[in-house]
């Protein structure tokens, strides 16, 4: 006789057989997850970069200056005029000058020292005249004019530079030793100063101490000192001082000579500054070059280098003692010997050409143990060449980006619409894998006397195995 037991159906848990690449695991999902939110971000963060690239195209770079301590210096901004429009400029955020005049007034460190042309503001001229420049000056200024709803910005950065106008080098006995002391003042930025020797010194066996101090103005004086070095004859000590901001260099050298028991000491003095100057065809052209010092008996010698060749010629020279002068460059180019005996020797170019006044032009002066030498690069163009500089300058900056910028954004939009997709899919996947192992339910015979409860081991009837594959 078969007894029929009664029968429920409870939801038990099965293993079933799923792949292991359709299975996320709590872990594996989470790892996942992140790698998809760090694409995100990187998405997100490429199209802020794009941009950043369009909102910056067209805008006018920051200009640099360089301007003289104590003396006046002007920033530049131009703009349209159409008249009617304010200006205001900023340092810092803080108003520097405003026109017109308005209750913002400027700090106490430049009060009474910025101007501005009405008659050149007309003009669409918005420059700012600062006098009497110093260090506490420097930054970042900003120059904003307005009409109406329309507003347009530039940005000067200013820096301000002391120069170098002497070097001394000397024997000192202070420290109860002997010492080779280069020193120069009143310098701003502080400069660099090494030290060398003829013939060469091991660079561990110098070691020279230098000391920079700042004065009430922001102004340096720079002392460097090096032990001398005992028992050597025909020895040079080397001092070079390299200014910060421009190419400008001095070299000041020390040589002790033994004679007859009796130690003899010669100072030289050389100065080396490098600079670039731009100028059109055809318009006169001054190449500056002025000696830092005063010289009764000197020498004078401009030479030229062609960009294109590797000759250089002589232009002039000049010597102070018998006043003649020799001009291989006549109608071309000339020296003002007048302004000369002031240590002025600049050079005027006459009518420049491109082609032919392009290159590196070299100014040496040379006195008695003093020797000054300029080196400028003029580049001299043409309307025409500068023309089509220009629209090669303005095709490659308005064509190339446009395409670039519309692929970029065609493949970010599309690396970010597969990431979606593929996190979706993935997602799904995995609640698909979760339904199908947790929502399985098999038929399960149950005696009178047993009672469901928490923890109890449950068992399949043996006969509804059948059944129980057939739910599988």
């Amino acid at each position: 006789m078969f007894r029929e037991e009664p029968v429920c159906l409870v939801p038990v848990p099965v293993q079933l057989p799923v792949r292991e690449e359709e299975l996320l695991t709590p872990a594996r999902e989470t790892q996942h997850l992140r790698t998809l939110m760090a694409a995100a971000v990187r998405v997100c963060a490429c199209f802020l970069l794009v941009g950043l690239v369009i909102e910056s195209n067209g805008k006018t770079p920051d200009v640099q200056i360089t301007c003289l301590f104590s003396e006046n210096c002007i920033l530049p901004c131009s703009f349209k005029p159409t008249g009617g429009e304010e200006v205001q400029w900023f340092r810092q955020d803080a108003v520097v000058y405003s026109h017109p005049q308005s209750s913002d007034q400027p700090s106490e460190q430049l009060e009474g020292r910025t101007s501005m042309s009405t008659q050149q503001l007309a003009l669409g001229n918005a420059s700012l005249l600062l006098q009497r420049c110093g260090p506490q000056d420097r930054g970042r200024y900003r120059c904003r004019v307005v009409k109406g709803k329309e507003e347009n910005q530039s940005f000067v950065i200013m820096k301000v530079e002391a120069h170098i106008h002497s070097v001394n080098i000397d024997i000192t006995r202070l420290s109860g030793f002997e010492e080779v002391k280069c020193s120069t003042q009143d310098v701003y930025p502080a400069p660099r100063v090494t030290w060398s020797t003829e013939p060469p010194t091991p660079s561990d066996k110098l070691r020279p101490l230098t000391r920079i101090m700042a004065n009430k103005q922001g102004l340096y004086t720079v002392e460097s000192k090096l032990k001398r070095l005992k028992g050597l004859s025909n020895f040079t000590y080397i001092c070079t001082i390299n200014s910060s901001y421009s190419a400008r260099t001095w070299r000041t050298s020390l040589k002790e000579t033994v004679v007859n028991d009796v130690i003899l000491t010669l100072k030289t003095y050389s100065f080396l500054e490098w600079a670039e100057i731009n100028s059109a065809e055809g318009k006169d052209l001054t190449i500056p070059c002025k000696a830092p010092w005063l010289m009764q008996n000197f020498t004078l010698t401009w030479t030229f280098k062609l960009t294109t060749a590797n000759k250089t010629t002589v232009i002039c020279t000049y010597d102070s003692e018998t006043q003649l002068m020799s001009n291989q460059w006549k109608g071309r180019a000339r020296v003002d010997a007048r302004t000369m005996q002031t240590g002025d020797a600049s050079l005027q170019l006459l009518n420049p050409q491109s082609v032919e006044h392009t290159g590196t032009y070299t100014c040496i002066i040379t006195g008695l143990q003093r020797r000054h030498e300029g080196q400028m690069v003029v580049n001299v163009t043409s309307p025409a060449r500068e023309s089509e500089r220009m629209e090669v300058k303005m095709e490659s900056s308005t064509l190339w980006w446009v395409p670039a910028v519309v692929i970029g954004l065609l493949a970010i939009t599309a690396a970010f619409i597969v990431g979606i997709l593929k996190l979706t899919d993935d997602c799904s996947r995995s609640n698909n894998a979760r339904e199908a192992r947790d929502s399985h339910q098999v038929r399960v015979t149950l005696k009178d006397s047993e009672a469901v409860s928490e923890g109890s081991h449950l068992t399949a009837d043996p006969t509804n195995e059948q059944e129980v594959k057939d739910v599988h």
